[in-house]
């Protein structure tokens, strides 16, 4: 244990037992603001990572360790596919974002055949052909294939008699392999992401062009239009409305 273990409790030694009386600290604290940077799908496959790396070299035991390693897995794909889901819907087309009001949630959905369908109708037109060809999406597939066959509800990993008492693993490549599809679809998440603030970006030079411009014309003009967004009186230059 570490050095300084005794200004979190008492000190843990041969001498521990569970019939110690300890002084109760609570475990989480609340804070006033949300961490808007917390990121948990990238939380539940970086825990994944640690113990499937590990089970790939023989630290602890596959029936163990192995089982919340793949739930961790599992779980981060779930949420992850939502996110793409998400970030896809966020915008209209390559060129202009959506109405914040107008994306939808997804759906209480554990499916990752369903999820991934989302993912092709929501996401996939939104990226590039040639960017989404590059992605190894034959592998990907496969893998969502195959936890949706063996996990469809997600309990698989996570109750008794489930199923998951039949499964067996080879972590050695299970460790390299939930890493390439980490890197896919992580990808994935961040083109839409860029994209999304290629057309913030954008939509801010030309809101700014225009307002300049408009402020050149004359007064009894400029009071008649100030109500409606700026962009319409220019419609001819070819930006979206």
């Amino acid at each position: 244990m570490p050095d300084d273990q005794e200004s979190f409790g008492p000190h843990w030694d041969d001498n521990y037992s569970a019939f110690q009386h300890w002084e109760y600290q609570p475990f989480i604290t609340v804070l006033s603001d949300e961490k808007g940077w917390v990121d948990y799908a990238e939380s539940f496959y970086r825990a994944a990572e640690i113990l499937l790396q590990g089970l790939a070299v023989g630290k602890g035991f596959p029936d163990v360790e192995g089982v919340a390693g793949m739930f961790l897995f599992r779980h981060y794909l779930e949420l992850v596919l939502k996110r793409i889901i998400v970030r896809g819907r966020h915008l209209v087309d390559r060129q202009q974002n959506a109405a914040r009001e107008d994306v939808k949630e997804v759906a209480n959905i554990h499916s990752l055949k369903t999820l991934w369908d989302l993912v092709l109708r929501d996401a996939k037109p939104q990226i590039e052909d040639r960017t989404w060809d590059a992605y190894d999406i034959p592998f990907l597939e496969k893998c969502l294939s195959e936890f949706d066959a063996r996990d469809r509800k997600g309990f698989a990993f996570r109750y008794p008699r489930q199923g998951g008492e039949r499964f067996e693993y080879d972590f050695a490549w299970i460790s390299l392999a939930t890493e390439h599809v980490q890197q896919i679809l992580s990808n994935m998440l961040t083109y839409l992401i860029e994209l999304h603030g290629e057309n913030e970006d954008w939509q801010q030079i030309q809101n700014s062009f225009y307002s300049r411009r408009a402020r050149l014309l004359p007064p009894s003009f400029r009071s008649t239009i100030s109500d409606g967004p700026i962009l319409r009186l220019h419609g001819s230059v070819g930006c979206s409305t």
